[in-house]
């Protein structure tokens, strides 16, 4: 299916592709797109299926497996209807579950790829975070989304209220197909330069294991961002937009082992 999509930016300029995590959407991504194209880039941000304005396009049937290769189908049809695939290059910039359905991309398409900006991508599905993530997607998840006028009448951050949202059965298939995923046995077989940005308060991602995915990782380079958890890009905005905009500009041919931790 063809994804809603945000562009900045014009197509003839060097293209950046932004895929937001699991219950989220691309709006979480239109400070970087303006960003990021007033530098000279195509910037485009993809809801992914069930997720912001694609939800409203086309509702997932109830019990339709939704694995991540049906995400990746979705992102390169549209790339497809868009005339970048197969013509050009991409980088992309993720965020969480974004980054799974990009190396996935990477895997399929290696020569499509130009760079991974893979912000708090969970390398693997920890416990206890995995039995949380089991619970709150059942009654929990069905509760609310029984009472989202109530919900949406409420304070929340527009990043929650987007959560709360997002397809019931999207987010329980893609924590059915996430939960045995492991970035370990992917990541380091990539040949393109992969950026990879941890929180020190994140407990979905966690740094110490994503440090851990970056040592496994010959072309690999690593930011710790001290004062954020999962949401780095709200966390920690302006050091978060320096960092993007530096990846973005190294060069594809500088693969050097480079990390800038201070601890872990």
């Amino acid at each position: 299916m063809i994804l809603n999509y945000y562009e900045k930016g014009r197509p003839e300029d060097p293209i950046i592709v932004f895929i937001h995590g699991s219950a989220s959407d691309a709006s979480v991504w239109l400070n970087e797109l303006t960003i990021v194209a007033s530098k000279g880039y195509y910037c485009l941000a993809l809801d992914l299926r069930g997720h912001g304005e694609t939800r409203l396009m086309q509702q997932p049937k109830e019990h339709m497996k939704i694995d991540i290769d049906s995400h990746l189908q979705d992102v390169m049809d549209t790339l497809t209807h868009l005339k970048i695939f197969p013509n050009k290059k991409i980088t992309m910039v993720t965020h969480s579950f974004g980054g799974i359905v990009a190396v996935t991309i990477a895997e399929n398409y290696p020569d499509f790829i130009n760079k991974l900006i893979l912000t708090a991508m969970p390398p693997q599905l920890v416990s206890p975070v995995k039995d949380f993530l089991k619970f709150l997607l059942g009654t929990p998840l069905e509760i609310i989304q029984k009472n989202l006028d109530f919900f949406q009448k409420t304070s929340l951050r527009p990043r929650y209220k987007s959560s709360i949202m997002t397809n019931a059965h999207v987010l329980q298939e893609i924590y059915k197909h996430v939960r045995r995923w492991t970035a370990f046995k992917k990541i380091p077989r990539l040949k393109c330069p992969i950026f990879l940005a941890a929180g020190r308060f994140d407990f979905v991602a966690p740094s110490a294991l994503i440090y851990r995915l970056f040592l496994a990782t010959p072309v690999a380079k690593f930011e710790l961002f001290k004062w954020s958890g999962h949401a780095i890009m709200e966390d920690e905005p302006e050091k978060f937009k320096h960092w993007l905009l530096k990846c973005i500009e190294t060069p594809s041919e500088k693969r050097s082992k480079e990390t800038n931790i201070n601890s872990v």
